[in-house]
C-alpha cells in the first residue's frame, strides 16, 4: 500500500500557501469555481452548491482511493499574507510510482504566475518525498495557456489523442505531457 508523507502539512512557496483541502475549504472556494471559463476546456460543470463540493473534499480529504491503490493529494491555493483563496492542485500518485498533475485557478488569478508557482512547489513533493519517477498532464488541444504552463515546467508534449472525449457539444482532443525525474532533476 502506497504511503502518505506529510500529508497534512502546509505546502509554502515565496507567494503561496497549499492547505491540505478539507471540507471547510468549500465555502471558500465555492463562489472561484462558478466561474464558466475554468469550464471550457475540461468535462467538469461547476459545483451546484456548497453543500455538494463539502461532499467532494470529504471524499479527497480521505487522501486515498476506496481501493488504497492510489493516493489523492489535493491542496486549496491561498495567497500570502490574507486569507485569499485562489484555487486548488492535485496530484493522484500510482502504486507504479507514477503520478498525474491537475490544478484549477479563478480566472482573476490567470496570467501571474500562480500556477507555476503552485505546481512547482507540488512537483518538488512528488519528485523528492513521494519518489515518483514521471508525471503525466492530460490538456485540451485548445487550451494553449495550460500547454504553456506544462511546457514552462519543463514538460514534454508526448502524445496526441483524438477525441479522447465528449462534453459540452463538441468533440475535444488532448495532449499528454510528461515529466521525468531525471528531467526534474537535472533542472533543480
Amino acid at each position: 500500500m502506497l504511503e502518505l508523507i506529510d500529508s497534512e502539512v502546509e505546502l509554502h512557496t515565496e507567494r503561496l500557501i497549499l492547505e491540505p483541502l478539507t471540507p471547510r475549504h468549500a465555502v471558500h472556494l465555492f463562489p472561484l469555481l462558478l466561474d464558466e471559463r475554468i469550464y471550457r476546456f475540461i468535462p467538469d460543470d461547476p459545483p451546484t452548491t456548497i453543500a455538494t463540493l463539502t461532499q467532494r473534499y470529504e471524499r479527497l480529504a480521505t487522501r486515498r482511493s476506496p481501493s488504497g491503490d492510489e493516493l489523492w493529494l489535493n491542496w486549496a491555493v491561498r495567497r500570502k499574507p490574507g486569507p485569499q483563496y485562489i484555487g486548488t492542485v492535485q496530484a493522484t500518485v500510482y502504486s507504479n510510482h507514477s503520478a498525474n498533475l491537475a490544478y484549477v485557478l479563478a480566472p482573476v488569478y490567470w496570467g501571474h504566475g500562480y500556477a507555476t508557482e503552485a505546481c512547482q512547489r507540488l512537483l518538488a513533493l512528488l519528485f523528492n518525498d513521494y519518489q515518483v519517477y514521471a508525471v503525466r498532464a492530460e490538456v485540451d488541444t485548445r487550451n494553449t495557456a495550460s500547454q504553456q504552463l506544462l511546457e514552462r515546467l519543463a514538460f514534454d508534449r508526448t502524445t496526441f489523442q483524438p477525441a479522447a472525449d465528449v462534453f459540452k457539444g463538441s468533440s475535444s482532443d488532448e495532449y499528454t505531457y510528461h515529466l521525468s525525474r531525471e528531467k526534474w532533476e537535472d533542472r533543480h
